[in-house]
């Protein structure tokens, strides 16, 4: 599996173990919905500075983001 397939596996797991909605989690790290949405297929890169805004919004650093990446 790609990195970007991985990331984006990550904030979906992430985010519905928060209980979240990809809007809510958009709302929450001031990011559009489509951007969450864009992050959540895996189909595109994605910028550090986004999975940091998703980390913040769902509380967790971006060492803990990654640490089970391979």
């Amino acid at each position: 599996m790609n990195i970007v397939k991985q990331i984006a596996n990550r904030i979906v797991e992430l985010r519905k173990a928060k209980g979240m909605t990809a809007e809510t989690l958009a709302w929450t790290a001031k990011l559009s919905k489509s951007c969450v949405s864009y992050a959540e297929q895996g189909k595109h890169d994605i910028k550090i500075s986004t999975i940091s805004a998703i980390c913040n919004a769902l509380e967790i650093s971006l060492s803990d983001f990654f640490k089970d990446f391979n």
